[in-house]
């Protein structure tokens, strides 16, 4: 109903003021899809694209900074708010990641997209800048990722310049392949775009992803989540996945013919582990099973009534989309526009093998192989697909990775440390050409000189240690305390079934006390290394094949006792307290004898009752006759009368 209100909105518009421009409004092109894989041990990646191609003659403007152009042509499907971040910014391309988790290589293969749309751990982005001053293009970018924190609800705002590295080889623009480039067509260039683009990277590997990502970057969405397959995007499964990435890419596609048009591509990401979603379907809150329903492996010797070796997930598994999801899909976006874009009509794939059969509801069957199904969804049914399989480990053959990588602390002690990263070249027979971009916190003082590389085979014999005939070139920018990071980039060559291990030395700096975070205990998050492989075809032309990220590493600080301060001040007050209260007393206090006090402090009703005592016996005198007592004795023997009677009251 939103999205029909606001297009009834515009064609009123459009009529009352007569606007010849009001054609725009409907153009650009969004196209979605959902790819489903089956990966071992029972688990899922789902992967979700939407792209918009905004019209050319539309959004000339919106980059290039065209005047005239109507501000209904400036923004139909593509949105608004990126529209206006990257124009004040001058932004010519952006890339803006949000992934959490680990991807296990061994077991599920290559990443999705061959890393394209993956970033490292928390939060990384990069842009290219086009402007003609340096120092324009700085403040450009730092502008730029405050209004992506805004927009996203993330801790961009904290990319500053000791997290901001300029002008990495790791990565190129996306618009600069191709003979239709903006870059090598001067046709397409628009005269106030300058030839010079700045890049600059930033990363934020302490940032945890959640919710409040998730939603604004939904939002972005012509259907806004709410129709399509963007419907099964719900954070509570998301976030519950064993790995997660969202991308955001924003990339001008530019001809000689038709001009430039934006292009956005929105991706998601996720692994989920099934068996663990159908328990939380039938146990929303997470409880150990109970004894008698744990598969253990009874063949084990050590096997017992308070022993259990678990045997591996079941074979045999039958699971509904709506049942990893918690949700079916809804109805079909009625802005996806794929059969007009490519002539295809699908919107949901499964990659699968023979084994594996499958039960829809809803939706049209597109095309049907053993390994692949394809369905489109209608306009006014809910979309459910089934899974069933005697052998769960029967899934698609997964592609091997050019190169694995891990990377690790080494070294002890608060002083210093080593960081060391073993890349393993897979194949038997190509030599992989790759480039490892590494990004070091300012408080980590690395020593270059330290830099070695080690390279070991399978072979019996190992293969000498030549630094020069692996390490082909080095980019190195040293840091400054407390501006900048240190920048480290090699360019390397890893022979075929080949280890390399490269290692280097750093300093740990002591901090200021407000530099530390609220855990400082916990340790600093170091951004992860990025490995991009290179490949070359047969015109000599370089493109970049694959692109991995190394975990990343947590760095502990020489920390000091934050509750130490705390602790001084409640003792010396306490002494403080003690001496006070001890010297007061000595010299305010005055010390008496007891009875000096009861006799000069007669109580007030004491006394009242013997003033009274008194005048009761001159009475009774009076009218018996007798002479009264003398005042003095008649007060005392008042006195000790009633005395006498509040002891033994």
């Amino acid at each position: 109903m939103f999205l029909l209100g606001s297009w009834i909105y515009l064609l009123a518009v459009c009529i009352l003021f007569d606007i010849s421009d009001c054609a725009l409004v409907s153009r650009g092109t969004y196209i979605e899809s959902l790819d489903l894989k089956p990966l071992p041990r029972n688990t899922l990646l789902a992967s979700f694209n939407f792209e918009i191609y905004s019209d050319s003659a539309a959004e000339n403007g919106l980059v290039y900074g065209i005047d005239g152009a109507d501000f209904l042509a400036h923004y139909g499907l593509f949105p608004r708010s990126v529209g206006q971040i990257v124009k004040s910014t001058q932004t010519h391309e952006l890339h803006l990641r949000f992934t959490q988790g680990w991807w296990d290589s061994e077991e599920w293969g290559l990443l999705p997209h061959n890393g394209k749309y993956t970033g490292g751990t928390g939060v990384e982005v990069w842009a290219w800048i086009a402007t003609e001053q340096d120092d324009e293009a700085e403040n450009s970018w730092y502008e730029l990722v405050n209004a992506l924190s805004g927009l996203f609800c993330a801790s961009l705002n904290f990319v500053d310049s000791s997290r901001t590295t300029p002008n990495p080889i790791s990565f190129r623009p996306d618009s600069s392949g191709g003979s239709s480039s903006i870059f090598t067509n001067p046709t397409a260039r628009k005269s106030n775009v300058s030839s010079t683009l700045h890049l600059y990277h930033g990363s934020l590997p302490r940032e945890t992803v959640c919710t409040e990502n998730l939603t604004p970057f939904l939002k972005l969405l012509p259907c806004k989540g709410r129709a399509g397959v963007s419907s099964l995007l719900d954070g509570h499964r998301i976030f519950d996945s064993k790995w997660q990435s969202m991308a955001l890419d924003f990339v001008p596609i530019c001809d000689s013919d038709n001009g430039c048009r934006l292009h956005m591509t929105q991706k998601v990401d996720v692994v989920l582990d099934v068996l663990r979603s159908l328990q939380r379907k039938h146990s929303p809150v997470p409880k150990p099973p109970p004894l008698e329903e744990l598969q253990c492996d009874t063949s084990k010797s050590y096997h017992s009534e308070s022993i259990c070796f678990p045997l591996p997930s079941p074979h045999v598994v039958e699971w509904k989309l709506s049942d990893v999801f918690g949700r079916k899909i809804k109805n079909r976006c009625l802005l996806d526009q794929r059969s007009e874009y490519d002539g295809s009509s699908y919107s949901v794939c499964t990659h699968i093998t023979p084994e594996w059969h499958l039960t829809r509801e809803g939706g049209t069957v597109v095309s049907s192989t053993p390994s692949k199904a394809c369905f489109s969804l209608h306009e006014n049914d809910e979309f459910d697909i089934g899974f069933l399989t005697s052998n769960s480990t029967s899934v698609s053959k997964n592609e091997r990775p050019p190169v694995y990588i891990q990377r690790s602390m080494t070294g002890r002690g608060q002083q210093n440390g080593g960081v060391q990263t073993i890349i393993h070249n897979p194949s038997m027979t190509d030599t992989v050409s790759l480039v490892y971009f590494e990004s070091l916190p300012w408080y980590m003082k690395p020593y270059i000189h330290t830099l070695a590389a080690a390279l070991s085979t399978s072979a019996l014999s190992p293969i000498p240690a030549i630094k020069e005939e692996v390490v082909k070139d080095v980019l190195y920018r040293p840091f400054l305390e407390r501006i900048r990071g240190t920048y480290l980039e090699l360019k390397l060559e890893i022979p075929p079934d080949s280890r390399l291990t490269l290692s280097y030395d750093f300093d740990k700096t002591l901090l200021y006390l407000a530099e530390y975070p609220p855990d400082a205990n916990r340790g600093f998050d170091v951004p992860p290394g990025i490995l991009t492989v290179l490949t070359k075809d047969d015109n000599g032309t370089i493109s970049y094949a694959y692109t991995l990220r190394t975990s990343s590493l947590l760095l502990s600080l020489p920390t000091p006792d934050f509750s130490m301060p705390y602790n001084v001040i409640i003792l010396t007050s306490t002494v403080m307290a003690l001496a006070f209260g001890t010297i007061y007393n000595i010299l305010v206090r005055r010390f008496v004898y007891e009875d000096d006090v009861v006799r000069e402090h007669t109580p007030l009703m004491q006394k009242l009752k013997q003033r009274i005592g008194a005048k009761f016996v001159l009475w009774k005198t009076a009218a018996e006759g007798n002479k009264p007592p003398e005042s003095g004795k008649l007060q005392e023997e008042t006195g000790a009368k009633y005395k006498s009677l509040d002891k033994k009251n």
